[in-house]
């Protein structure tokens, strides 16, 4: 299910259980798993870099996380790894499958550096709001509002593309913050927009399966025509 080279000796390390039928992460070898992980290349877990499309990792299962498992120091430091590849690649959200890591963890915000590159029009429209940084973990989201609005969107994971996405206008998520604790967060139009997109990376979907497709296209086409063909595309931040 998942990238073979990575995740083989990861497995044996994380011993998965079941609580009422649900998959945790256990605190049983967490920290061994972690701490390795961390001591990694950065051609291996977690990734440095945001996965493309055609990762297994994409389209695999996310397992629960224990709230002991995230109070760990080694688990935090995943967080700040989380949050640390999101703002290097300036993205209003991450997940745990965007850096190789199945687990049910996602990061959004919305800064005024990233506002201040939008027009005041455009952001009116999308109902753009500052959002600090914040973290959820064994999310669980609920539609208040179905009414589908449809924008474009882009993704980390499908770098160089971007497609009109319809969402839900309102939601509302339960999920455990970074200290472990219960709390609900509930969000609006471009809000409302990124949480969901992040939440379906944890349900192993990408916004290609939702958008409308005679409307996905190369963000730079324009340029490869203007240059003849003659450009060069990078992946790099």
């Amino acid at each position: 299910m998942f990238r073979i080279h990575h995740f083989t000796n990861m497995t044996s390390r994380v011993v998965a259980i079941k609580r009422n039928d649900v998959r945790f992460v256990s605190i049983r070898k967490i920290k061994e798993t972690v701490q390795r992980l961390l001591g990694m290349h950065s051609n291996e877990l977690p990734y440095r870099h945001i996965c493309q499309v055609g990762d297994p990792v994409l389209r695999g299962h996310t397992m629960k996380i224990e709230p002991e498992v995230i109070r760990t120091a080694e688990f935090q430091n995943v967080i700040k790894h989380l949050i640390n590849v999101m703002r290097a690649y300036n993205t209003f959200g991450l997940s745990g499958p965007q850096i190789g890591l199945p687990w049910q963890i996602f990061a959004i915000q919305c800064t005024e550096e990233i506002m201040e590159g939008v027009e005041e029009g455009l952001r009116k429209t999308r109902e753009m709001n500052i959002i600090p940084v914040t973290i959820f973990i064994n999310p669980e989201l609920k539609v208040i509002d179905y009414t589908p609005i449809t924008l474009y969107e882009g993704c980390g994971s499908i770098l160089g593309y971007s497609a009109a996405v319809p969402r839900a206008y309102e939601v509302e998520i339960k999920a455990l913050n970074a200290s472990a604790e219960q709390f609900t967060w509930k969000a609006r139009g471009w809000s409302a927009r990124i949480a969901q997109h992040e939440y379906d990376h944890l349900q192993g979907k990408l916004y290609i399966e939702k958008m409308d497709v005679r409307t996905f296209h190369c963000m730079v086409w324009d340029r490869i025509n203007k240059n003849k063909g003659k450009i060069r595309l990078t992946y790099s931040t």
